[in-house]
């Protein structure tokens, strides 16, 4: 398969790709609340939003204070909690994972739920 044509098959992701390869990649945590993704990007981490059939979006991570406070954070659903999606902008949220890229770089993987 052409890797630049792959798209989001299932959720919770099993692996990451961007436009040139699967990355060596693992996740790490699941649930992250909204103070663990502040100090992470703080940090230097950045998103990657992961919906069903499309493939992984990267957000540049010169964006991604911003990409948080217009997208993210008012849809973000609480970890351990049911997410009740006309309790959410546009009636969607995102639930935050943390992976890890074999480079040490630390990411946020935002699955989409709509």
């Amino acid at each position: 398969m052409d890797i630049a044509k792959k798209v989001i098959a299932k959720l919770p992701l099993d692996e990451l790709w961007d436009e040139k390869e699967v990355l060596t990649a693992r996740r790490v945590s699941d649930g992250l609340n909204a103070s663990e993704i502040i100090e992470m990007m703080q940090a230097g981490a950045t998103f990657v939003v992961a919906d069903l059939e499309l493939r992984p979006r990267w957000i540049d991570p010169a964006q991604r204070f911003e990409f948080w406070k217009t997208e993210v954070k008012s849809r973000l659903a609480e970890p351990d909690k049911p997410a009740f999606l006309d309790r959410f902008p546009d009636e969607y949220c995102y639930f935050a994972s943390k992976w890890q890229l074999a480079d040490g770089l630390p990411l946020i993987v935002l699955e989409r739920h709509h």
